[in-house]
């Protein structure tokens, strides 16, 4: 339907009759045939007369629930992309193989889950299995190429079968292919030492008694001040020099799970945060004991394996109980898959979805928690070109393939880098070593020229921006829709009544144009029908004409509701899975629960002249009010007059708000577009 209108345009932005869109519910997606059915009947099947038109609001103005606000900055994203280089906006940290160790919390504390429940769920095709204790050696790579390294310990040590008292070091210096040992009896800081010794090219260094919990009886690298569990061998081999640490698994562990995971994740959720160290010590196990780099050593002791930091460190304990705890719980467990320990490898933050490689990719739920679930790069003009010199000047990145998993479309698979003198394919892992990004799921944003419509978009109301990009021109009215039921909202822009979409949010052609509305009307979006699939529809001012689709084609209902100068707002106010129609006028409130004429079903103050209404599922569930003014956010988290729950900077003078649900997560969050040039 394209009614007739005036051909002069009228400029229907967001500051002026409102089109913004609510989060999407995932529960509204009715799983199999239940959805299939009722999307069978997604036109509306009731035209309902245009009668009964609103009357504004009568009497002196009603008092405002909130107070408007001081004028603040426009948003970082948006000044700056538009001078620099392009914003690279990403989820996660780390490769994104096996388990996210933020996911093993946010599954422990906010879900419940046992250690054993979060390493099936990351580790798919491999099972639980328990081995005895065995020892690993492990290359302390800070030592490497020393031709001097001494140890100490304040109990006795053996050095190849000769006993060396307690308190007193020992020396080894390279000499050409050999170690040169010597003694001394003022420890670390020893000056006098005993004649040299030849032992070999390899001497073991032992406690014939272990140590236990005295620390102080640990064996210590004097250049390090580090002291380790365990036995050494100060090892020349390949041309060079090493010193690997002889230590059993379990003891191993004390220094790596804290290391790897905070202990202090132990104590939250009501000790609930345990199961995720107790998961890292399986992992960390397994991945200890499924290592063999080196014929002198199995393992290292940095992120290129796993971080060891030795137990005590400047007399500082690196150890910690609640770890300690964790590993004691797990003895012996490893995950095994056909009678082998499995490589499990683990990192930081899966960004919401594992990479898969040796394990299924699985989405993770409990990432959430992750202060890298969302993160941007600013990058310098000049950044792309130096990481690819051979390409050229004006050197841009565009990605070619994603894995379809997780935000943006998923991990970066191949990428293309062009210049002024070339171009070539690199893989998402070049790109990210070579930009220092924080994972390959990522996305790069340029900035939008000066007829275009740029967008600054976040995941949540305090995250950073996942996206900035342009597109739409300047002057278009901007919307978030789920025009295809996935729900996520794409970005759409509406001129005149023609209407182009995406069905993501993310930057490109239209996937889809068509005509619906015309000059001076606003643009509007919703689930009419429950369906889990937004319709489209547009207001003149008085009556609303909706289609249960985002097609073309004739109104399925025409509803008379409002009055010239009130704000159109869309919502599902009551929770039944359904939106309906409202009207916002100078802080006030009228909406109905359902899509037929009459009084408002509900009234009520929030908001200040001037204002624009941003509704949303600030809180998951029922859509509620919140207004936008000069790039502040107040929102509501339930339905009625009172104070903002939450106030949010994001934007500036003259930008537009839009409300979506970008990634799906079920709750709305916020966006801004450029002013109309």
């Amino acid at each position: 339907m394209r009614p007739h209108a005036s051909p002069q345009h009228a400029a229907t932005a967001l500051g002026g009759p409102g089109s913004h869109r609510r989060g999407r519910r995932p529960a509204v997606l009715a799983p199999g045939p239940r959805r299939l059915a009722r999307a069978a009947t997604c036109a509306l099947v009731v035209v309902t007369a245009v009668v009964g038109v609103v009357a504004g609001p009568a009497g002196p103005a009603l008092a405002t629930a909130v107070a408007p606000p001081s004028p603040v900055p426009v948003a970082a994203a948006a000044a700056a992309a538009a001078a620099d280089g392009p914003v690279v906006v990403g989820s996660g940290f780390g490769h994104g193989r096996g388990m996210g160790q933020w996911g093993a919390l946010g599954y422990a504390v906010d879900h419940g889950w046992d250690h054993g429940r979060v390493l099936d769920h990351f580790y798919g095709g491999t099972d639980a299995a328990v081995v005895p204790d065995s020892e690993v050696s492990v290359r302390l790579t800070g030592l490497d190429g020393r031709t001097t390294v001494s140890l100490s310990s304040s109990a006795p040590t053996v050095v190849e079968g000769r006993a060396v008292p307690a308190g007193v070091v020992s020396r080894f210096v390279r000499r050409g292919a050999a170690w040169g040992w010597s003694t001394s009896s003022g420890g670390c800081g020893g000056s006098s030492w005993s004649p040299e010794v030849v032992v070999g090219p390899a001497p073991a260094v032992w406690l014939p008694q272990a140590a236990g919990e005295d620390r102080s009886r640990l064996l210590t690298v004097c250049e390090t001040g580090t002291a380790y569990r365990g036995n050494f061998r100060p090892v020349i081999t390949e041309g060079t020099t090493r010193l690997v640490n002889f230590v059993r698994v379990e003891d191993y562990l004390r220094s790596v799970v804290p290391a790897e995971s905070p202990a202090s994740w132990a104590d939250q959720g009501g000790g609930r945060g345990a199961a995720a160290l107790r998961a890292q010590a399986v992992v960390a196990r397994s991945y200890g004991l499924s290592e063999r780099r080196w014929s002198y050593a199995s393992t290292c002791d940095t992120t290129s394996c796993q971080v060891y930091p030795g137990a005590v460190r400047s007399g500082r304990s690196l150890e910690d109980r609640r770890s300690d705890a964790a590993v004691g719980a797990t003895a012996g467990q490893v995950r095994a898959r056909g009678g082998r320990v499995v490589a499990t490898e683990f990192s930081s933050s899966t960004g919401g979805w594992s990479a898969g490689g040796g394990f299924p990719a699985v989405a993770d739920a409990g990432d959430s928690r992750s202060p890298y679930r969302d993160w941007q790069v600013r990058l310098d003009p000049g950044a792309v070109q130096r990481a690819w010199p051979s390409v050229g000047g004006g050197a841009r990145l565009d990605v070619l393939q994603r894995d379809g998993r997780g935000p943006y479309g998923g991990r970066v698979l191949r990428a293309r880098v062009s210049g002024a003198l070339g171009a070539t394919e690199v893989t998402g892992e070049r790109v990210r070593s070579a930009l220092g990004l924080r994972s390959t799921l990522f996305d790069v944003r340029y900035p939008a020229p000066a007829w275009q419509k740029g967008w600054w978009l976040r995941d949540s109301p305090h995250g950073t921006d996942r996206a900035a990009f342009g597109y739409g021109l300047a002057t278009d009215v901007e919307l978030a829709c789920d025009l295809d039921g996935d729900g996520r909202d794409g970005v759409v822009v509406y001129r005149d009544g023609r209407w182009d979409v995406r069905e993501t949010a993310t930057p490109g052609a239209p996937v889809r144009s068509f005509d619906y509305g015309g000059p001076g009307m606003t643009p509007v979006c919703g689930d009419w029908d429950g369906v889990g699939r937004d319709g489209i529809g547009v207001h003149d001012g008085s009556r609303w004409w909706l289609r249960g689709t985002g097609t073309p084609g004739p109104a399925g209902a025409v509803v008379s509701y409002g009055w010239p100068g009130a704000t159109p707002v869309v919502g599902d106010w009551d929770g039944d899975g359904r939106d309906t129609l409202g009207v916002y006028h100078d802080g006030t409130w009228m909406l109905r629960d359902s899509l037929t004429p009459g009084r408002p079903d509900r009234t009520f103050s929030y908001g200040f002249t001037g204002a624009v209404p941003v509704p949303g599922e600030w809180a998951g569930g029922a859509t509620t009010p919140g207004v936008y003014a000069g790039g502040r956010w107040y929102l509501r988290s339930r339905s009625g007059p009172g104070p903002a729950d939450l106030v949010v900077d994001h934007g500036g003078a003259g930008h537009r708000p839009v409300v979506g649900d970008w990634s799906g997560r079920g709750r709305s969050s916020l966006g801004v577009t450029s002013p109309t040039s």
